[in-house]
Formats: C-alpha cells, sequence, structure tokens
C-alpha cells in the first residue's frame, strides 16, 4: 500500500486569523465569546471551548455578562444590522471576517450600488451566504441557474468548486437577456488549489480520505470531487478510521479541508499506516 499526502493542507489565511485573533483574547479577557462557532470544524471549536471560549449561536439571548465581554465575529462574516447590535451590548466586538469574504460582499454591495440584479453561486443556509444576504438585502443566492435580464452581476460564495461556478455562469449567460454581464471570480484560491490537487490525486488514488468538518462547505466540495473518480471517506478525524481495513487499497491519497488541523490529518495518517 502506497500513501500520498496532498500539499495543500493547513489552515487558510482566513482561519488561521480568527484563531490567532481568538487565542489572543483569551489570553487577556476574562470573557470571550464568538458569535456561532468560529470555523466549521468540530475538533477546533471544542479545544477553544476547552480554553474558555463560549459560543453564542444566531438566536441565543445577550448573555448577562455581554458589558464584560469580548465577542469575536466568525470567519465567515455577519449582516451589518447584527454587527451593530453586537456593538451596542458587547464591551468589545472583533470582526475576523476573513478578507477574501468581505472582498465578496464589497463587490456584491458595489454591483448593486450600480444597478446589476446580483446573483451568487451559493448555499443559501451557509453562514457567508446569509451574512452577504445583510449586506445585499435582494441578492439571489443559489446553485440553479436563472434566466434573467438587464445588467447581471454573478459572484460565487468563496468555499465553492471554480468549475462548477464557470458552468454556472456559462449557463446564465446562455439563458438570460443581458444587457450588459459581470462574471466576477470570488472562489478562493486557496480552497480551489486544493480542488485541483484532489481531482489529480484521484485518478491516481483507488480511495481519498478527507479529513475535516462535516459542515464544512470546502472540505464537503473535496469529498464530492474525489468521488467522481474513486472510492472517498469522508471522516472528521482519525477516531472515525477504527477497525477500517486500509491494506486492500493499492494507493491512498489523504487531503484536508481549510479548517482542518494539520494535528488531525497527522493521525488519520498514522492511522492509516498502522492499517486502521
Amino acid at each position: 500500500m502506497k500513501l500520498c499526502v496532498a500539499e495543500n493542507i493547513g489552515f487558510c489565511f482566513g482561519v488561521e486569523r480568527a484563531l490567532k485573533t481568538v487565542e489572543e483574547y483569551l489570553k487577556k479577557e476574562r470573557s470571550v465569546y464568538s458569535l456561532g462557532e468560529l470555523v466549521h470544524n468540530r475538533n477546533v471549536v471544542e479545544r477553544l471551548k476547552e480554553k474558555g471560549l463560549k459560543v453564542l449561536h444566531d438566536n441565543d439571548p445577550i448573555p448577562e455578562d455581554a458589558k464584560d465581554s469580548v465577542l469575536v465575529v466568525r470567519a465567515h462574516g455577519v449582516s451589518p444590522r447584527i454587527l451593530n447590535e453586537l456593538k451596542k451590548n458587547f464591551k468589545r466586538v472583533i470582526d475576523a471576517t476573513c478578507p477574501i469574504v468581505l472582498k465578496l460582499f464589497e463587490r456584491a454591495k458595489a454591483a448593486k450600488e450600480a444597478g446589476y440584479t446580483v446573483i451568487v453561486f451559493g448555499d443559501e443556509n451557509h453562514d457567508e451566504m446569509r451574512a452577504l444576504k445583510g449586506h445585499v438585502e435582494d441578492a439571489i443566492i443559489t446553485t440553479r441557474p436563472l434566466a434573467l435580464r438587464g445588467r447581471i452581476c454573478v459572484l460565487s460564495q468563496t468555499t465553492m468548486s471554480l468549475d462548477d461556478f464557470l458552468s454556472f455562469g456559462a449557463e446564465i449567460l446562455k439563458a438570460s437577456e443581458p444587457t450588459e454581464f459581470l462574471f466576477l471570480n470570488s472562489v478562493c484560491e486557496v480552497t480551489h488549489r486544493r480542488e485541483v490537487e484532489v481531482k489529480k490525486m484521484a485518478f491516481e488514488c483507488d480511495l481519498i480520505v478527507v479529513v475535516g468538518g462535516k459542515n464544512s462547505s470546502n472540505t464537503k466540495k473535496l469529498a464530492r470531487i474525489a468521488s467522481k473518480t474513486t472510492r472517498v471517506l469522508h471522516v472528521q478525524d482519525a477516531s472515525e478510521l477504527e477497525g477500517f481495513d486500509f491494506k486492500r487499497f493499492r494507493k491512498i491519497g489523504v487531503t484536508a479541508g481549510t479548517s482542518t488541523p494539520p494535528e488531525d490529518v497527522n493521525l488519520v495518517v498514522k492511522k492509516i499506516r498502522l492499517g486502521g
């Protein structure tokens, strides 16, 4: 059995920035909250909780100690209305939204102000897309191409597949009657590099193990892409591999989402080498 580990693993810049921000404030503040899960990885969130982080979910009431607490906004962002409300209630609010996500929000808002119909290739229930709706309320968020008219601006959720986004844009252009068609690539380059790499690995391996959160969009994307070509296991961590027979595979590839800690990947690799 041969084992191939992807070159592009570890946290992306946005995730690493958010984690460093929280850990910095946990060291110097008595009470620190994150708005929702800071990143879409259960193990990362649980480790932060062990260090004292408290998670404030979207529908939770404002905590009693808010005036004495720091709140960190998750990497996926939040609507301006919610952000302003939080600033009124907490001692301090730190916006740890990924800069690439912020750029998407700014582009969508600018397109709307310029008179375009804004359509975004994405999952309307994803945190990033719910935040975007707070910036551009009438933005159309969908994975199904629509027939539109007039000035059209097409964007993407940052964690979507670039190939799928290109197809989405082409189908909208074909079905629509635009007076102007603005297609802006807002897919994160880091996630795209992993997409390209796992596609190549899938042709070479008879099993791909994808490590990362089951609620992580970019991690699920890697599993979906690889599954078009070969067998795939999507696991949160090494504990889910207990008893799996790896010896029957000729070559196994391992990749991971951008919110997966390197140590979790290393434990998965160790487990595979031990045979499950």
